[in-house]
């Protein structure tokens, strides 16, 4: 059940970071309507565009070390997650930022979760109504024997093995093509060639050893443009879920494909396992490709953890 707050969402100077890349045939567009709205509606903003990657990250460090507590994300999964990165890494206490989101890509998968419309220009409704929940953070910390690679923090989805290969082969497809249809093209590039490692998954007395297909970290429901990967996953209950789909075939997985889009195949692929905890290692002497919205990990061992209640984010949920 969702526990939600208001705060006054006029009161306070937003900094919007709109990244102008994130669709640009119709962004650009887009922006000029809503930008008309919430001057309308009486909301105080800064615009700062997103130009590169890695920019999102550095703007919203930098803003929220300079005193900014509110932010909008104005763009996709990889806005929101560069921002997300950039809050955490500021060195603020994160329980006193507040995090709306204009969802402006083409997968638009974080906020599927919160019932956020699909026409961008409704979420400045959103803001007005004002309810915030406290929403759970993710950690992955990749690591090559005991040496940091790399720190990420995500606020939807981690996906190691299968999910890591499809985005990374997804990086690659044309640009032009709509989400759902990109994130297919790389679905079936993975299927054709993929060979599955193994790998030893841990968290407290669970264990899965093996070839494995795909695992999943979870604190929100969608991914890849619109599967259901974790139906279950709740934002703000502490506690991410796990799902491990091991080692199973390509035609294995097109016969699951609507199960796997509707978020049924915990009940129905066969020993498929779904845990909830607050920690997980991932380990192999394979490669086990990892992402996180859409950002491809290094290779590594994976350290995984949450952070409960760390952030406020604006919600449509009741």
């Amino acid at each position: 059940m969702s526990t939600t707050h208001h705060i006054n969402t006029l009161e306070p100077e937003w900094q919007i970071l709109l990244n102008i890349n994130a669709n640009e045939n119709t962004l650009l567009e887009k922006w000029v309507g809503i930008a008309q709205q919430l001057k309308a509606a009486g909301f105080r903003y800064q615009t700062h565009h997103i130009t590169a990657i890695g920019e999102g990250t550095a703007t919203a460090a930098r803003l929220c070390r300079e005193g900014a507590r509110y932010l909008i994300a104005a763009g996709g999964d990889g806005t929101i997650n560069e921002v997300v990165n950039g809050i955490f890494t500021s060195g603020v206490e994160t329980r006193d930022v507040y995090l709306a989101i204009l969802p402006m890509g083409r997968g638009n998968d974080m906020v599927r979760t919160h019932l956020y419309p699909k026409n961008t220009s409704e979420c400045v409704e959103i803001l007005k109504q004002s309810r915030f929940l406290k929403h759970d953070i993710g950690m992955v910390r990749v690591m090559e024997g005991d040496e940091l690679v790399r720190e990420r923090y995500f606020i939807n989805i981690a996906g190691f093995g299968f999910d890591g290969e499809v985005i990374h082969n997804v990086t690659y497809r044309p640009k032009k093509l709509p989400g759902l249809s990109i994130y297919m093209s790389g679905l079936i590039t993975t299927l054709l060639k993929r060979k599955a490692p193994t790998a030893q998954i841990k968290s407290g007395d669970k264990r899965f050893d093996g070839k494995i297909f795909m695992a999943l970290a979870c604190i929100c429901q969608y991914n890849g443009s619109g599967m259901r990967e974790a139906k279950m996953a709740d934002p703000q209950d502490g506690v991410m879920d796990i799902i491990i789909i091991p080692n199973i075939s390509a035609p294995r997985v097109v016969w699951h494909l609507k199960d796997l889009s509707k978020g049924d195949h915990v009940e129905k692929i066969k020993l498929v396992q779904h845990w909830q905890t607050r920690e997980l290692t991932i380990t192999s002497n394979e490669q086990v490709l990892g992402e996180v919205e859409g950002e491809v990990l290094p290779y590594g061992n994976y350290q995984i953890s949450l952070i409960p209640n760390a952030l406020n984010v604006l919600t449509n949920i009741e």
